[in-house]
């Protein structure tokens, strides 16, 4: 990790300006507001959020930053990360707030398969939401990989690169290739992760279970589910599924139900 304090400055804990909640402040020497990253507790679970300011500090300047402060939130909330993957994974999560997307790609899951794993009925292309086994946004620059991961017996969200993903060759069975996925796209400028530590009444160490892309004119909400059909869709389950309009989630008859939690929209 960067000396980031080379550089830039912080205030931490709740003696913060941006908003109520406990977090840190990233500023330049001169006071610019350079990046922010909180800690909301007003609902049922921790929500972490990430912005930017004014000013961009560096890839590795930000890393650093945001896996300190994370580190530090966590710590603080009594919310144990024995091997640090919880704080990278969050941290991950959170530093799309630097990024500015160009297009989407992945890999889709069908809503519905039959014998011998043929897709039967596939999500329509304004569909609210679509099921994809991992997405890659795309940067002029940069990217970054999104896919999920296992905790016993539930799955949450990964920012983890584990495995190099590519676009097969030919598409197979219930998946198929998709690229200009129609998602948030130019500067995203903060993003919400839920930590979900009430999963399974607490017996779970928690898991990061939606993840909240804030654009300029428009915002996508990832949330780890599966469809097990059209008109059925599951919580902590084995896809990463994308809903363009973040406010359908509210909505919809999730199983186990889904705990509404507050957004910071609008927060810079």
């Amino acid at each position: 990790m960067t000396d980031w304090r080379s550089l830039w400055d912080a205030v931490v804990a709740s003696d913060v300006g941006a908003r109520d909640g406990l977090g840190w402040e990233f500023t330049s020497r001169t006071g610019e507001p350079a990046w922010a990253v909180f800690r909301g507790d007003d609902g049922p679970f921790p929500v972490f959020s990430a912005a930017r300011g004014q000013v961009m500090p560096s890839a590795d300047d930000l890393a650093a930053m945001t896996h300190e402060a994370v580190a530090d939130l966590l710590a603080a909330a009594g919310l144990a990360d024995q091997h640090g993957w919880i704080t990278e994974n969050i941290s991950a999560a959170l530093l799309l707030a630097s990024m500015s997307v160009e297009s989407w790609e992945g890999e889709e899951w069908a809503l519905e398969s039959g014998p011998h794993d043929v897709a039967t009925a596939w999500a329509e292309p304004d569909a609210a939401l679509t099921p994809y086994a991992w997405l890659r946004a795309i940067g002029t620059n940069t990217s970054a990989e999104i896919s999920i991961y296992q905790n016993d017996m539930l799955f949450g969200l990964c920012f983890i690169p584990t495995t190099e993903l590519r676009l097969p060759e030919f598409d197979l069975g219930s998946l198929r290739s998709r690229q200009g996925i129609p998602l948030v796209r130019g500067p995203i400028n903060q993003v919400d992760v839920v930590y979900d530590t009430i999963v399974e009444g607490g017996r779970c160490a928690g898991l990061v279970s939606e993840v909240l892309l804030h654009g300029d004119h428009a915002s996508t909400l990832l949330i780890a589910a599966e469809a097990y059909s059209r008109h059925e869709w599951h919580l902590f389950d084995e896809s990463v599924v994308a809903l363009t309009e973040p406010t359908t989630a509210d909505s919809l008859a999730w199983i186990p139900e889904r705990h509404r939690w507050r957004r910071t929209e609008g927060v810079r």
